[in-house]
């Protein structure tokens, strides 16, 4: 959705929002806290308790479900990451964006995004140690080290970036803690603390009326590895999604590609196009990125944030709820959604190469779901692996929402 606001109003949310919870400067010292009344009541980062139990109903002639081979030679983090309670995506009463995992804390914004690579965690005291990033931050404070003060209090969430610009680790691990005694109100310097609203992705149904038209035709199909001939039919991602285990394009450990379109897809309001792969339930994820093109030559990625630290297994089960970004986040029969806008301050769109009221091409990456791969905050990302037969993103189709007419 395309967002726009006025000067005044821009200049009134920096000049608060740098006063209070979002904000990058140093406040006076708030008063001693007092510890929160309650506790928090849910984990957001718990780990999925389910396996996939369903198969499919048809039998088909050869299976489409993964086979397993061997366990990953190589290990993506060699030591244990500490897991704090406020991982997930979020929005703020001020229009602020926070996509916080285990070690890292991004906030992207259309005047400039800012990341914070966690450091230290203290789930006890209820606070996160961050080194502000060397180029993403605001003018002054790269490098620097923040710290920020968090409570769930009455099943909300709130932050409050008591220090942002200190000269080392240890300075911003002295800072003086915030007030949690009413964090609504008061206790962030002289402001409230700034409340985290918890974002809920939804897909789009097959037959959903507001899909205006389907992928005709595609281009540099390229296959990768553990794929089965019986998979490597492209045109069955062609025209309208089946919803089912095997009339899908298997793109293969790391393969990808590209459908075309008979009108071009266009930057609207919401959405603008979905991608849907064949998942039998809603945990046994194969991922994907996305990328899109108004040429065929010039393409531009979407941001894709993986918010897990445990690798799948070939049989594993994903928590949905911290995979932002990606193909493959449902189940067969609903698309995952993406919105052109959020591409209007990428360098290749606000440079001409790629035109987002016209897009004519959209590519699918698959992802290795080994943790190999990194995501746009650099975190690892992990899907089931490893696989073959049928090994990575099962593509049933592309539908468009927003056409240009």
């Amino acid at each position: 959705m395309k967002k726009t606001l006025s000067l005044f109003a821009l200049v009134f949310v920096l000049v608060f929002v740098v006063s209070c919870g979002g904000g990058k400067s140093d406040d006076t010292d708030p008063t001693d806290p007092t510890e929160p009344t309650t506790e928090p009541t849910t984990e957001p980062t718990t780990e999925p308790t389910t396996e996939p139990t369903t198969e499919p109903t048809t039998e088909p002639t050869t299976e489409p479900t993964t086979e397993p081979t061997t366990e990953p030679t190589t290990e993506p983090t060699d030591e244990p990451i500490e897991i704090h309670e406020i991982i997930g995506r979020y929005s703020d009463a001020w229009g602020g964006s926070h996509v916080i995992s285990a070690t890292a804390w991004f906030q992207p914004s259309e005047w400039g995004d800012t990341l914070f690579h966690i450091t230290k965690v203290d789930t006890e005291n209820d606070f996160i140690i961050a080194h502000n990033d060397d180029e993403l931050a605001f003018a002054g404070y790269e490098g620097k080290w923040s710290r920020f003060d968090y409570v769930i209090k009455e099943e909300k969430i709130y932050y409050c970036q008591i220090a942002s610009q200190e000269e080392t680790e240890e300075a911003a691990l002295s800072a003086t803690t915030a007030d949690r005694t009413d964090p609504a109100t008061s206790g962030c310097g002289t402001y409230p603390w700034t409340e985290l609203i918890e974002v809920v992705e939804e897909g789009i149904d097959k037959d959903d009326e507001k899909i205006a038209a389907w992928a005709t035709g595609y281009e540099n199909y390229t296959v990768g590895e553990g794929v089965k001939d019986e998979w490597k039919t492209p045109e069955k991602a062609l025209g309208k999604a089946v919803g089912d285990s095997y009339d899908v394009v298997v793109l293969g450990d790391g393969g990808s590609i590209v459908l075309t379109f008979a009108k071009p897809i266009t930057d609207g309001e919401g959405a603008d196009f979905a991608v849907f792969e064949n998942s039998f339930n809603d945990g046994f994820l194969e991922l994907g990125t996305v990328e899109v093109s108004s040429d065929g030559e010039n393409f531009v990625a979407f941001d894709h944030y993986y918010l897990g630290v445990e690798k799948i297994g070939e049989t594993g089960s994903h928590d949905a709820s911290l995979i932002w970004g990606f193909a493959g986040k449902f189940k067969q029969g609903v698309g995952t959604m993406f919105d052109l806008a959020e591409l209007a301050g990428k360098p290749e769109v606000t440079e001409g190469a790629v035109k987002l009221d016209a897009i004519t091409h959209v590519k699918i990456v698959d992802v290795i779901g080994d943790g190999s791969q990194l995501d746009s905050i650099g975190d690892p990302i992990y899907d089931p692996y490893p696989t073959t037969g049928s090994a990575g993103f099962d593509l049933d189709a592309v539908a468009v929402i927003n056409e240009l007419l």
